[in-house]
């Protein structure tokens, strides 16, 4: 059997194939390595003025550099099929996964996509969108650390179907609802969404729209409501739900301000039961008629707790002080208003040496005479 290459790679075998692309794993023998190369449909190049913007739109997904991102080696053309060279990730996507189990812990969940929102973040604040998010593309490597892998293939695949007429979009399951309305300005909110729909996948083992058809899907996106994760999984956290419902909101204005604020609510929630407390109350604002109790604060809430303890410390001390001072000064004021009526009764008294008011004599110093129990005198006892 011939041995195949593209370009200097050696082909081995096919790892997977989809509606964009073509995985082969080949071998580099300039690095002596094995790589994953993509292959991206010939009728893309139909159109001139795809090649150059392959070539423009693959620079850029090459200049991606972060530890959960796939990087790409290299691109080029090969009998007028472009391709991208990618490291070769030998540890089976998330799909495989949960093909295989059937839904992931909460605590593993939790940690694939703590290592995958930083990398989502870095690459929308860089302007690339990855437009195609879904288990295919979250790749594992040999000690099963999770990667993100085929940013800006969609975005590639979108070009060429401007320039053929084709309808090539990303995968209906796991599309925004922008992305389904064709909105141009797409951004990092609907990676976010998508990531949430694979989220609910993780949690429950099921997408949270289904339909029996690819259109159906889609119109789902746009209008039915988000499903309670909790009665598709009734021993998850209540709070859950709010998180779900935030980043699957059909107005990417009402998401997650970063894909890593997400994965911060869905931590407190998997460690506490709860959401963030100021989470909590933004969200029970939306919720026009609809109550939601506020749930104890939490470590994260609190953001460590101890200044808030010191602050309230502080607060009371400093109002225990008012309070000292405040009696200090009301006793001072009646202590001095006493001592001004006193000094006002005393100079009201008469002097020592003025003369009595009245010309009653002063009293004899002899003291009178005591009285005795000697019967009066009878009248003949009288002299005459």
């Amino acid at each position: 059997m011939e041995t195949r290459y593209i370009d200097r790679y050696e082909v081995r075998a096919e790892i997977g194939k989809g509606g964009m692309a073509s995985v082969l794993r080949c071998y580099d023998p300039r690095f002596d390595r094995e790589v994953a190369v993509k292959i991206l449909p010939k009728e893309l190049l139909h159109n001139p003025t795809f090649r150059t913007r392959f070539d423009r739109e693959a620079r850029v997904i090459a200049s991606l550099e972060h530890s959960a991102i796939v990087p790409v080696y290299d691109f080029g053309e090969e009998d007028g099929q472009p391709y991208l060279v990618m490291r070769l990730m030998s540890g089976g996507s998330l799909r495989q996964r949960l093909d295989e189990r059937g839904k992931l812990t909460p605590e593993e969940t939790l940690a694939i996509l703590e290592r995958l929102a930083p990398a989502l973040d870095y690459a929308h604040e860089k302007g690339i969108i990855h437009r195609d998010l879904k288990p295919e593309n979250i790749l594992f490597d040999q000690h099963g650390e999770p990667f993100l892998s085929d940013f800006g293939i969609a975005k590639l695949a979108e070009a060429g179907a401007t320039l053929t007429g084709d309808a090539i979009i990303g995968t209906p399951a796991y599309m925004s609802p922008e992305q389904v309305r064709g909105e141009a300005d797409i951004d990092g909110r609907s990676d976010q969404y998508s990531l949430g729909v694979m989220l609910f996948e993780m949690l429950t083992g099921r997408q949270p729209f289904e339909a029996n058809s690819p259109t159906g899907q889609m119109m789902k996106h746009l209008t039915a409501p988000v499903p309670d994760i909790c009665e598709v999984e009734s021993n998850l956290p209540p709070d859950l739900q709010w998180v779900i419902e935030r980043v699957l909101a059909k107005n990417r204005e009402d998401r997650f301000e970063s894909t890593q604020a997400l994965v911060d609510e869905l931590r407190s929630v998997v460690r506490s039961g709860h959401v963030t407390r100021s989470f909590s109350r933004a969200y029970a604002a939306r919720k026009t008629g609809r109550q939601q109790p506020l749930p104890p604060p939490t470590e994260a809430a609190a953001g460590g707790g101890w200044w808030r303890v010191a602050a309230i410390g502080l607060a009371v001390l400093l109002a225990g002080l008012g309070a000292f001072f405040g009696v200090q000064r009301m006793t001072a004021a009646r202590v001095q208003g006493a001592s001004t009526h006193t000094a006002t009764a005393v100079a009201r008294l008469p002097s020592a040496t003025a003369p009595p008011p009245t010309s009653t004599p002063p009293p004899s110093d002899t003291p009178p005479p005591a009285a005795t129990d000697t019967p009066a005198p009878t009248a003949s006892e009288l002299p005459a």
